[in-house]
């Protein structure tokens, strides 16, 4: 995959035909408008980014995120590794609603959480107050998100991109996960989950351009 130009902070969104400009001066305070802004992107069924995930231990896996179904609904997500299978069923505005194995939903929450609150701007904050269920920690949550003050140049197996930061924080004020969402293949290219104890690289995208 060709590697992202260091030029300037305009991002071709393939497939979308919109152009997208991040300023490096939005970092320090200054005004901010629509061209400053990262829009919500359009998934497809087959979309698919694979991810390398290293483990607490050191070990790595190999993970696949694939788009199995897209309606008006939202969008189901397959994520397949080399000893199970889970689906993450997503809004329309890529909010998560449930996982599920096999038919069965392992978790869910009520309403929908909000990892993605579009358009993404430099610095912004949201927060919100969920049910959660999976058996295990049911209750109820309040969790608080935060884009980064700058845009990011990160380097993954898959090539280097432009992307924001977004951290996520618990009820606790404890810092659950960090994932950069790359405009440019539409999805994170890098997360760390602090929860759970393992972080993850992209390293290869497939992704519709019709």
């Amino acid at each position: 995959m060709r590697r992202a130009g260091p030029r300037s902070w305009r991002v071709a969104l393939a497939g979308l035909g919109v152009a997208l400009l991040l300023l490096s001066g939005c970092a320090g305070g200054g005004k901010k408008d629509d061209e400053d802004a990262v829009p919500r992107p359009e998934w497809r069924v087959g979309d698919r980014w694979v991810f390398q995930r290293t483990l607490a231990s050191g070990q790595t896996v190999v993970v696949t995120h694939q788009v199995t179904e897209a309606d008006g609904s939202g969008y189901t997500v397959r994520v397949a590794g080399p000893a199970s299978e889970t689906t993450m069923r997503w809004t329309p505005e890529l909010h998560l609603s449930r996982l599920a194995r096999g038919g069965e939903v392992l978790s869910r929450f009520e309403p929908a959480a909000m990892y993605f609150v579009w358009p993404l701007i430099l610095g912004k904050e949201w927060s919100q107050e969920f049910d959660y269920r999976d058996g295990r920690r049911d209750g109820r949550y309040t969790n608080r998100w935060q884009v980064g003050a700058q845009i990011e140049r990160v380097h993954t197996l898959a090539g280097s991109f432009y992307a924001v930061r977004i951290e996520r924080w618990g009820s606790r004020g404890e810092r659950v996960d960090t994932y950069w969402y790359s405009p440019r293949v539409r999805y994170w290219v890098r997360l760390e989950s602090y929860a759970n104890g393992y972080a993850e690289e992209l390293v290869e995208v497939r992704i519709s351009t019709s």
